[in-house]
């Protein structure tokens, strides 16, 4: 199914619970505006798969919160993989040592993990404990037990560890995983906020550089990112750049189920999701609720509009 602008819409993201054992001092929640312990159960998570599959989504993707506190993550994952293609997470990596192996043998395709600090300071720094061991154990753990592919996401800030990168870049390539580095980015209102002008970091001048170091560059279909392809060290840089990007939002085939039963349209927009709860309740109309938020998807970043962004 397309949106008003002709996106097909392939890719489910799915917030199992805002529960989470790490404290990230950035988290946005997967844009839901308040904190709070909501979270989805198995039932309806089943009821949403099934929906999302039956109009043509084959990719989903759980996140949280930290998905992996979900009782029941492996009979979801289990049960995705019969109605779905491609079944990933994104985890903060505290348990994916412990978890790699039956994840993979209940369906699991492969993960993401973010990860923004080799540095076991800043890692504390960033996320409140002292968890950096066992997070680099278990994405280890995660390439090994055969999760393909594996990639660790940076989000790269300004006077954290945006001067990292290369170390990252370094042991990303000794465990054979894939490193994104993301730009720290928000919508209109946040990213006139006192956060983000402190910590946003431009990727411009890293991609320059890794342009001039790699064999060989590609661009994904997703978002338009564009990968580089190293030989020294052996490893392969995918940038993610969003901000005020439109062939970031022009290739977005990307809706999301927020934890508490919302149907988000847009990750930062906050003024056109869809109540799906009630519908999940009752085990009816959920199709016609997808459909409304689908047809409520518009480009978020765009070459112009009214308010000259």
């Amino acid at each position: 199914m397309k949106d008003p602008f002709g996106r097909e819409i392939t890719n489910l993201r799915v917030a199992l619970t805002q529960r989470c054992n790490l404290d990230c001092f950035y988290c946005h929640r997967e844009g839901e505006c308040e904190a709070s312990n909501t979270g989805l159960n198995t039932k309806e998570v089943k009821k949403i798969v099934e929906a999302a599959s039956g109009l043509g989504m084959y990719k989903i993707k759980y996140s949280g919160g930290e998905p992996l506190l979900h009782p029941g993550i492996k009979e979801i994952i289990e049960f995705s993989s019969e109605h779905m293609d491609d079944v990933s997470l994104t985890t903060n990596g505290v348990f994916l040592y412990d978890e790699a192996e039956s994840l993979r043998e209940a369906g699991l395709d492969r993960v993401n993990v973010s990860f923004d600090t080799v540095n076991p300071e800043t890692y504390r720094e960033i996320t409140g404990k002292r968890r950096l061991k066992e997070v680099k154990d278990g994405i280890k753990k995660a390439v090994e037990t055969g999760l393909f592919p594996v990639k660790v996401n940076m989000l790269l800030m300004d006077g954290l560890n945006d001067d990292e990168v290369w170390n990252m870049i370094e042991w990303v390539s000794e465990i054979d995983a894939i490193l994104q580095v993301i730009e720290l980015t928000g919508n209109e209102e946040e990213i006139d906020n006192k956060f983000y002008q402190e910590h946003h970091v431009p990727l411009k001048g890293l991609a320059s550089e890794l342009e001039r170091k790699a064999v060989r560059t590609e661009k994904r279909r997703m978002h338009g990112r564009k990968k580089y392809i190293l030989e020294e060290p052996d490893v392969e840089v995918e940038l993610v750049r969003t901000m005020h990007n439109s062939t970031f939002c022009d290739n977005c085939t990307r809706l999301r189920v927020t934890s508490n039963g919302e149907l988000k349209p847009c990750l930062l927009r906050r003024d056109n999701h869809v109540d799906v709860e009630e519908e999940v309740e009752k085990d009816e109309g959920i199709k016609d609720k997808f459909i409304e938020a689908i047809e409520r998807r518009e480009p978020y970043w765009c070459e112009r509009d009214e308010r000259g962004r």
